[in-house]
């Protein structure tokens, strides 16, 4: 009665945040209002000033800076949106980013590549590796978005089923996984080139060094969390997923799902080539890349921190699965003519569209935002208030990284908050001389650790509809808090430990990136 009892309060809390969720507007109407705000902001405090003392990024000498807030109602702001409102739009870093990347991604997803290589690797572990295969296959995952994600949730289903697991135990585990994965992974992803988009926008409004702001900021610390959250995710599925779901009670009711757990020769070949045409473009790279004299070294002959190569990382990105997707999609007869290509390229734009338009309020909400020097200001305030309340270090890290979890109740879109969130969390971090990859990262952490119980996601109605079609008990309903109850044990897994391997990155004084450093300067 006790547990049904607590069981009764948990729903309420629940549905309570549902409830606030869901009066939250669109985003596209969010951003809109948030510039509304912006102005009305920038004429009641008009004037105010503050000064800080900014962090040098070469390693000189801080230097002593006044900020005074703008009102932005004014004939100068009003003529230069008006004039430059496509460039402002158009020149928004995450979309033009997005764009080109999607290109490759969506061809790749349109032919069946990713969804056979995970089918591949997942298919053919052995069931004692299971757990951990799929675990590192679905954080892996998300380096294709939402689609990689639900991809290895489906699949994850079919081969627990094939084995003869409980297949709700892969749904819940892939999704978790999947999800977590925003900030673990092997490879640059999705969210890598929005959040990179999104620093250089506000660093270069704020004046700050951009030289670190790539898409490969964070690479290091992702590897080791994608490594280590695979083991976690292992112990977290025996010890409590596992045995709170129970063994599946009926098989044949799901057993025409494990027709589709097997390559078919068509998809071995053409995974088998796909592979061939990686290990081809990568030896070419890499060849291109090693003379001292190369196009991609700096000047100076180094690769990392700011040299072509790394600022290149994106169209390579988009080269690599232009060449695997072509690759694999005519092996196995999705492209029978090269004129086909162009249209499959199309159907990753596509899935832009929405982000689109979203993205038209919310580059005119960061161009304002920061012309009126709020940003900058609170960031100064905020700062002298964290250095006067002693809150610094870790503490603080773990004060946002909450912040950022909390705060994913409410909104879904990574992207989006951090669109909201940048130009407030990179300059008052900054003027306590933590540089903007270490923000970021600290707001990934809190924003993961929540994404697959987060209730308001669109995802949750599509697990939920998983989880019944791969019902062996009949007496059973799966819902909302099915995925929740699942779920659950992986996000606090997967908040802890990434705060502790951050407690060791920042005890250590490592690099989260290529040449990118916790500290400014």
């Amino acid at each position: 009665m006790e547990k049904q009892e607590k069981k009764g309060l948990f729903w309420k809390f629940i549905h309570g945040i549902e409830v606030v969720g869901n009066k939250l507007p669109h985003p596209f109407y969010l951003f809109s209002i948030l510039i509304v705000v912006s102005l009305v902001l920038s004429v009641m405090f008009n004037g105010a000033t503050t000064t800080y003392e900014k962090a040098s990024s070469s390693g000189g000498e801080p230097e002593i800076v006044e900020v005074t807030i703008k009102n932005l109602i004014n004939k100068e702001t009003i003529t230069n949106v008006t004039q430059n409102m496509y460039s402002i739009y158009y020149n928004f870093s995450p979309m033009m980013m997005m764009g080109l990347l999607l290109l490759s991604i969506g061809l790749s997803e349109t032919v069946g590549l990713f969804g056979a290589f995970i089918k591949r690797f997942i298919g053919g572990a052995k069931p004692a590796m299971v757990f951990a295969v799929v675990a590192f296959i679905a954080i892996n995952a998300n380096t294709a978005s939402n689609a990689g994600i639900l991809g290895a949730t489906a699949v994850s289903a079919s081969v627990f089923a094939a084995l003869g697991y409980n297949p709700w135990l892969g749904i819940l585990l892939a999704y978790a996984a999947g999800n977590a994965g925003m900030s673990a992974n092997v490879f640059v992803g999705n969210l890598d080139v929005l959040l990179s988009g999104i620093n250089v926008s506000v660093c270069e409004a704020l004046g700050l060094d951009t030289s670190t702001v790539h898409v490969l900021q964070h690479w290091y610390f992702l590897l080791a969390c994608a490594i280590v959250l695979t083991f976690v995710y292992t112990f977290v599925t025996v010890k409590f997923v596992r045995p709170y779901l129970g063994e599946a009670k009926d098989l044949s009711l799901v057993r025409a799902a494990d027709e589709n757990s097997e390559l078919t020769p068509v998809e071995r070949r053409g995974l088998r080539n796909a592979g061939i045409a990686a290990l081809i473009y990568l030896a070419v790279l890499v060849a291109i890349t090693i003379p001292k004299n190369s196009f991609f070294r700096a000047d100076d002959g180094s690769i990392v921190p700011n040299s072509p190569l790394i600022k290149s990382v994106l169209t390579l990105l988009f080269l690599f699965f232009l060449v695997t997707g072509a690759t694999y999609g005519r092996t196995v007869g999705k492209i029978e003519k090269w004129n086909q290509l162009p249209a499959l390229l199309a159907t990753g734009i596509n899935s832009m569209t929405t982000f689109m338009v979203i993205a038209l309020p919310a580059s005119l909400f960061i161009h304002l935002f920061n012309a009126s020097n709020i940003p900058t200001y609170l960031g100064s305030v905020g700062g002298s208030w964290l250095k006067s309340t002693g809150i610094q270090g870790f503490g603080l890290f773990i004060l946002v990284a909450l912040f950022s979890t909390f705060l994913n109740l409410f909104m879904t879109s990574g992207s989006s908050k951090w669109m909201i969130l940048a130009p407030i969390l990179i300059p008052m971090l900054y003027t306590l001389g933590y540089s903007p990859a270490l923000a970021t990262i600290i707001y990934r952490i809190g924003d993961s650790a929540t994404n697959a119980v987060a209730p308001i996601s669109s995802d949750v109605a599509l697990i939920v509809g998983l989880l019944a079609k791969y019902n062996t008990d009949r007496s059973k309903e799966p819902g909302m808090g099915t995925v929740f109850a699942g779920c659950m044990p992986y996000a606090i897994a997967t908040f802890i430990t990434e705060m502790v391997i951050l407690a060791i990155w920042w005890m250590l004084k490592l690099p989260l990136g290529p040449g990118v450093s916790m500290l400014v300067g």
